[in-house]
């Protein structure tokens, strides 16, 4: 993994106002149902000078990702201020999977937060960071909730004081069996157990992880007896569609959560926290409309086998977008947590002298990358639609979701030709991005994209907000081809 320094900034005697140009080069590439994405400041004085993005793909190949840590330092410090406000003791930890760059786990160590590893290789990468350190200021800086915990993985959480999140009870074997291999000298192991929230409570919020809170409390008092395994807290995470970021929602799962946190301490055992998890709210998109819209618009009709109607050829095949992130939020992540965060909430938590932690991936990484493509070559298939080839595959910008809906920007490979013109560059087209797998379903971005002023080879595409999930959640190898590098400003 290659996390390169930009090339320098050539000089120019006319600098162009970045303002100016995101709207210019936001006109030369909209879905037929637009989705105008929000651009940090740093990313449109990028896309602003075409020169620096070449030298870009010259230096480190396409695609290439380029990134920023400031806005992380400010989404840290904005939810960090919300619960100083509401005077509830917060403990943030990033969560490693949201983006695999160690430079962000060194933002997180110098802003005083901790991490979320799911993996062995994530929890060595973190751990390699935080010895660097003095002290941390958690007790629990790391806390590992993977999905599946090998017992490589439990052994080396053990012996390095990392909190396991158990998610069922054949992980409590195998973790009880792990301490006897290790013998009495080990440390002690220290637990959080998952919540799985009752499906009569929240009847549309299914899960695969965790435990029902009568089982949780079971397994709670089969370990009363155990010295050796510490339980310290418990633990939540929910997979949330457009309904369940309501903060009133949040709050109803919080409270069911405090009702086991007092179930197992009765028991016996010391829980000294709650985490929350993460599925922050992230607002992707400038305008509500544009999502009105497109949600009206693409519907899908049982009739038609879920398929658009055949007038509304919104994406390739026109293939149906299920399963998606609602990338328009009223809310960003910071008042979003300050509407959870109610005066009776964190009365709760506080008399109950609990730590709230939570595990933030998108939403401290808000704002820190983007991911530019050049392009390869425009032709036309058997049915006239317009492909426009990038140097990249499906799994650079993808996460398991159907498709990222936002809008990218297209850029000429020189600034004279980036410059605001009255004349059309090239006839209007509309088309679609494909990429380098050998299948037929390779299709970047599954939406249909107008063209005003053309699209041609050696022009640059420009991907916004990639840095958490969409770059390396699903990053392959296929074809053996090199991942793409990470160039951090």
């Amino acid at each position: 993994m290659n996390h390169s320094p930009l090339p320098c900034r050539p000089e120019t005697s006319h600098p162009v106002s970045a303002t100016d140009h995101a709207v210019q080069l936001r006109s030369r590439c909209r879905g037929c149902i637009p989705l105008d994405a929000v651009w940090s400041p740093w990313m449109t004085e990028l896309a602003a000078d075409s020169d620096r993005v070449k030298q870009l793909i010259e230096f480190h190949g396409s695609p290439v990702n380029v990134l920023s840590t400031d806005p992380m330092r400010s989404n840290i410090k904005d939810l960090q201020n919300v619960a100083s406000q509401a005077s509830v003791p917060l403990q943030i930890h990033f969560a490693r999977k949201a983006n695999k760059c160690a430079e962000f786990v060194r933002t997180g160590l110098m802003e005083s937060i901790g991490f979320d590893v799911a993996s062995e290789f994530e929890k060595q990468q973190t751990l390699d960071e935080l010895y660097r350190l003095p002290q941390h200021p958690f007790d629990s800086p790391i806390v590992c909730t993977a999905a599946v915990k090998p017992v490589s993985l439990i052994r080396s959480c053990v012996l390095s004081n990392i909190v396991l999140v158990i998610d069922n009870e054949d992980e409590l074997t195998t973790l009880r069996e792990t301490l006897a291999h290790l013998g009495s000298t080990a440390p002690k192991a220290r637990i959080a157990f998952r919540l799985q929230h009752c499906s009569a409570k929240f009847p549309d919020l299914p899960s695969r992880f965790g435990m029902p809170a009568n089982e949780l409390t079971l397994l709670a008092r089969s370990l009363c007896d155990e010295p050796r395994i510490q339980v310290v807290g418990i633990h939540f995470h929910v997979h949330r569609s457009d309904e369940q970021f309501s903060p009133s929602f949040t709050k109803a799962l919080i409270d069911d959560a405090l009702d086991v946190v007092d179930r197992v301490r009765e028991i016996g055992h010391a829980v000294a926290w709650l985490d929350i998890g993460g599925g922050f709210p992230v607002n992707y998109l400038c305008h509500q409309k544009h999502w009105q819209r497109f949600l009206k618009e693409a519907h899908t009709f049982t009739e038609s086998s879920g398929r658009f109607e055949a007038n509304r050829k919104l994406t390739w095949n026109q293939r149906p977008l299920k399963d998606i992130d609602p990338t328009w939020q009223p809310m960003n992540a910071a008042d979003w947590l300050r509407a959870v965060l109610t005066s009776s909430l964190a009365y709760e938590i506080n008399r109950r002298e609990l730590i709230l932690k939570c595990e933030p991936g998108r939403a401290l990484l808000d704002g820190c990358g983007l991911t530019i493509a050049e392009v390869l070559f425009v032709k036309r298939d058997q049915n006239q639609n317009h492909l426009i080839g990038l140097m990249m595959n499906s799994s650079q910008c993808r996460t398991t979701r159907d498709d990222f809906l936002v809008d990218p920007i297209v850029i000429s490979a020189s600034n004279e030709s980036a410059k605001p013109t009255n004349q059309t560059d090239h006839a209007e087209i509309e088309g679609y991005f494909v990429g380098g797998y050998c299948t037929e379903s390779e299709y970047l971005m599954q939406r249909r994209f107008r063209f005003p002023r053309g699209i041609s080879r050696g022009d640059f595409v420009l991907i916004p907000n990639t840095a958490a999930y969409q770059m390396h959640f699903a990053e392959s190898r296929a074809h053996q081809m090199p991942l793409a590098e990470n160039v951090f400003l």
